[in-house]
């Protein structure tokens, strides 16, 4: 059975991947399925506990980048779609795929600065916006002032952190 909850996760982690890139965006439906299938495979795997471990998993995305999503930071469809691992992971599986999808996220943003040459910019303006936000204590958009050289779909990195947690327990 584990190689199906193991497919399962991996078809409606590449879709949504795909979605993002393609779109931009990650449908709905795409995590609601992903969420239902992870809970059917809980109730399988853990019985009636199951649920526990299901919802578990699904809450701590939304405990961990909810500050990042209010401040447009990260998507709220990316941490959906941590939600919907979670729902197939458990919340210790989904801590595991945070942590892999964080590095992974940073070590591909650190690339892509220094191919696009603005790494110091970067720095500097995310510096100045907490500065800023410690001052004034105003909520404004991250991403709607940093502009389109800080945008990367952070759904790659959640895939290779599912593929990390995946790998590591096989």
């Amino acid at each position: 059975m584990r190689e199906v909850h193991i497919v399962m996760l991996l078809c409606l982690t590449v879709a949504a991947v795909l979605c993002d890139l393609g779109r931009e965006r990650i449908p709905n439906g795409i995590v609601a399925a992903g969420l239902i299938c992870g809970l059917l495979y809980q109730l399988f795997e853990n019985g009636p506990a199951g649920a526990i471990f299901c919802f578990g998993g699904a809450a701590l995305p939304v405990l961990v980048f909810g500050v990042l999503c209010y401040f447009r930071m990260i998507g709220a469809g990316d941490v959906k779609l941590l939600c919907m691992a979670g729902g197939f992971l458990g919340p210790l599986g989904c801590l595991s795929c945070i942590a892999w999808s964080i590095l992974s996220g940073g070590l591909i943003s650190l690339a892509i600065m220094i191919y696009r040459h603005n790494l110091v910019r970067r720095i500097s303006f995310f510096c100045a916006y907490v500065s800023r936000y410690s001052r004034e204590r105003q909520w404004r958009s991250y991403i709607g002032e940093a502009g389109e050289d800080a945008k990367f779909c952070f759904s790659v990195p959640i895939l290779l952190g599912i593929l990390c947690q995946i790998g590591g327990n096989i």
